[in-house]
């Protein structure tokens, strides 16, 4: 843009410029377009009533103040050339009247000096020298006075250019304004909005504040009675405290007992497996019995079969039978109660066996490895209470297993039985029944071992062969 009028002012400057003419400065932007750009922007903020609107329109106005001393500038600029251009035309006039003038008094001194050349020669050489001296001398200020002249045209020429610039610098100048304005109207738009949001959550905080005040109220309310019973719970956790450093001795004590009676139960359960072994013996002897007994009743109903056939009117050998019947009906019950009497004595020394020290534990392995032959050999020699015994066993054995393999809903009624058999205390009945619950139940806490059963379920357990 700047090379474009920089080619036109120096075309301009080559065209010799006409006699009387003035020079005319084009202009792209008036007074009028600019005061109307002023008040249209003044407008459109007053329309706002905010602080920021009310800044913006001070800064447009101050715009308008630059751009208006600016104008002021530039036609002040452009009378000056004006002025210069006349000046040079009339000192161009002066110029061209003066050499017209001058000419002429020299063709007048010329055709005077031609007339009277003859009579006048020498005085008339003398006296054109001076004069072609004078001459030279005024050609020289006219040439000097020339060259001032186009100075001071190529400095106007080149305050025209300025000016040029200015101008097409305020002509950006006023498009930036433009878009700084739309830029300023979306903007102050944008914070209308987010005003408007910020007082919708203005209102809304306003209503969680009222409703946290309420809550407040009635948190302290709370807390004046909490601190009640903070200072209550402190006093009693401190009062836990103590306790817990004494329990805490106590369980270190515990620990050490549980893990020697560990090692001890593990002993006793070595112990246990082999009258387990010798009870699997048992119960294959006592299922030999149970087979030679049922050929025994065999052969004895076809006796009696064929004793009611013969002797059909004997009442005396049915008397007999009865009272043999009856007599070996009560020795098979009396053995029964003695073999549960023993199974209880037994279920009693091992527990006992668990509380002693490990110096005892010998003493009952050749106890009970003294009692498995004596017992074989009283099985041997009295067939009758072998053979209760022998029952009892096959008995508990037979409730143990059903009680151990079935549901958890099966073995609650069988709680009976085996409390019966293994002569459980009520309290051992109702550990067994809670224990039977929790395994039943989805939730729940772990019934804790009580009583006597307490060292055998709280240790790990082991195994069965």
């Amino acid at each position: 843009m700047f090379a474009k009028l920089k080619k036109k002012i120096a075309e301009e400057a080559a065209i010799a410029p006409r006699p009387g003419g003035a020079a005319r400065i084009p202009r792209s932007v008036s007074k009028e377009s600019i005061t109307s750009v002023g008040a249209d922007s003044g407008d459109d903020f007053a329309s706002d009533g905010s602080s920021s609107r009310e800044d913006l329109s001070s800064q447009l106005f101050r715009r308008n103040e630059q751009i208006r001393k600016l104008e002021v500038k530039l036609s002040d600029y452009a009378d000056q050339i004006r002025n210069l251009q006349k000046i040079k035309e009339k000192l161009e006039n002066a110029l061209e009247k003066h050499q017209d003038s001058s000419m002429r008094k020299f063709q007048e001194q010329n055709e005077a000096h031609q007339a009277s050349r003859a009579k006048m020669a020498e005085g008339m050489a003398l006296a054109l020298e001076k004069k072609d001296q004078e001459w030279m001398e005024k050609l020289g200020q006219v040439e000097k006075e020339k060259k001032i002249l186009e100075r001071q045209l190529q400095e106007i020429r080149e305050t025209s250019l300025n000016l040029f610039q200015k101008r097409d610098e305020i002509d950006e100048l006023e498009g930036f304004q433009q878009q700084e304005i739309a830029k300023v109207k979306h903007m102050l738009l944008k914070k209308e909005e987010s005003l408007s949001k910020a007082e919708e959550e203005l209102e809304a905080c306003a209503r969680e504040l009222t409703h946290t005040k309420e809550v407040l109220r009635d948190a302290s309310n709370e807390s004046s009675g909490l601190r009640k019973d903070l200072q209550e719970l402190q006093k009693q956790f401190l009062e836990l405290e103590a306790q817990r450093d004494e329990l805490m001795t106590a369980e270190t004590h515990a620990e050490n007992k549980i893990t020697a009676l560990e090692l001890r139960e593990q002993e006793l359960q070595t112990v246990i497996q082999q009258l387990s072994v010798d009870l699997q013996n048992m119960t294959f002897e006592f299922a030999e019995r149970n087979k030679l007994t049922e050929q025994l009743q065999e052969k004895v109903s076809s006796l009696e079969k064929k004793l009611e056939r013969n002797l059909s009117g004997d009442e005396h050998v049915q008397e007999l039978l009865k009272e043999n019947e009856l007599s070996s009906r009560e020795t098979v019950s009396v053995e029964i109660a003695k073999a549960l009497e023993e199974t209880r004595k037994q279920r009693e020394e091992l527990q006992q066996q668990k509380i002693r020290p490990d110096s005892e534990v010998p003493e009952i392995r050749e106890k009970a490895n003294s009692e498995v032959p004596n017992a074989s050999v009283t099985v041997t020699n009295n067939s009758d209470l072998n053979d209760s015994r022998e029952i009892n066993f096959e008995y508990l054995k037979h409730v143990v297993l059903k009680f151990m393999s079935c549901r958890e809903s099966e073995a609650f009624h069988l709680i009976k039985a085996v409390s019966v058999l293994l002569n459980f205390s009520q309290e051992e009945e109702n550990m067994l029944k809670e224990t039977l619950e929790y395994k039943m139940s989805w939730f729940g806490s772990k019934p804790s071992p009580k009583g006597s059963i307490r060292p055998s379920i709280s240790s790990p357990r082991t195994l069965w062969p």
